[in-house]
């Protein structure tokens, strides 16, 4: 009988977080590779239809475990749950998104199994039918092979965007099987007082399909503001910067894009005005496609670019604005 990976579902709102169903993806493909069963597990208080959507998107087995004290996240209630969940299934593999809450819960867990953590993971490769999970430490200058042959359990988090989850089945014939999670007030360390938004406006890129991005080369903030806050509402993208707009406070630092900001992966990028250094770079490798617009034809930015345009972007920006418009009400 083949083995389980587990995936650990992160939700939102009452949506699945889009870093959960990459891990679902990638799971799935080792499944193939390694002949192990994806599986995977998601704690709250009435998550038995995103525990369905899971099953539905690909997993065989979605391990749904229900508490009051799993209403909000802490990693004391959700690490015991889910220790007791490993104990029991044994899996093989665990895996989650990198995220801040995989940053806190899995080291937790893992800890109890003397096992490490390999993280923030941009790609697997199998080698002698065992995977090689490579990471992109110091900014992405260099490429780190980690293998783990220690016993399983065995954890790793991957990057935001490395593993895309188009391909997951609408329709797969899953099951959900409910877990008890025999927990008490005894395991809370720790508790969520309250989740609060740094900024009324505050939009959360790593879930955004189009991010809208621009750099010091719109000269002032004004200018920034008119030219790429338009864009980005015309688009209904996400709006955010190079690291100099964040320093010269033309936007707020949780908009910074890069080794210091925000990792993002959405489906289509724009680099308006943004020279590409290397810690803006790593943070929009998971974008499917970039569009990148700078006057300078030896820009960085166009190594990394889908497509690219050479101009003036106070010239070229309000062209797409318009064009965007026109699409918009067509």
């Amino acid at each position: 009988m083949a083995k389980d990976i587990l995936v650990i579902i992160e939700h939102e709102d009452g949506k699945i977080r889009r870093g959960s169903l990459e891990a679902l993806a990638l799971a799935r493909k080792l499944g193939r590779d390694l002949d192990l069963r994806p599986v995977a597990a998601i704690l709250g208080c009435g998550v038995q239809a995103l525990a369905e959507d899971v099953a539905r998107s690909g997993a065989d087995e979605v391990f749904q475990i229900e508490d009051e004290l799993l209403r909000g996240f802490t990693p004391g209630a959700f690490g015991t749950a889910l220790h007791t969940l490993l104990e029991k299934v044994q899996p093989e593999w665990v895996l989650m998104s990198h995220s801040y809450q995989a940053q806190d819960l899995l080291p937790l867990i893992s800890a109890r199994f003397g096992a490490p953590v390999i993280s923030d993971a941009a790609g697997v490769e199998i080698e002698d039918g065992e995977p090689v999970f490579l990471r992109q430490p110091y900014d992405a200058k260099l490429v780190a092979r980690t293998v783990d042959r220690g016993p399983a359990p065995r954890f790793a988090t991957l990057q935001a965007g490395a593993f895309p989850s188009d391909d997951l089945p609408k329709n797969h014939e899953g099951r959900v099987a409910a877990q008890d999670a025999n927990l008490d007030e005894s395991v809370i360390k720790r508790r969520e007082v309250k989740i609060r938004a740094a900024t009324g406006k505050t939009v959360d890129l790593s879930s955004s399909d189009i991010v809208v991005a621009g750099g010091r080369g719109f000269g002032d903030k004004e200018k920034f503001e008119a030219l790429v806050g338009e864009f980005a509402k015309v688009l209904g993208a996400g709006m955010g910067a190079s690291r100099p707009v964040i320093d010269n406070d033309w936007l707020p630092h949780e908009h910074q894009i890069g080794s210091s900001g925000q990792t993002v992966s959405p489906r289509l990028y724009f680099a308006l005005a943004i020279s590409g250094a290397i810690q803006h770079v790593v943070g929009i490798r998971g974008a499917q496609v970039i569009v990148a617009v700078n006057k300078d034809k030896d820009a960085p930015i166009f190594n990394e670019a889908t497509y690219g345009i050479v101009g003036d972007v106070h010239e070229i920006l309000p062209e797409l604005t318009k064009i965007a418009q026109e699409m918009k009400e067509n």
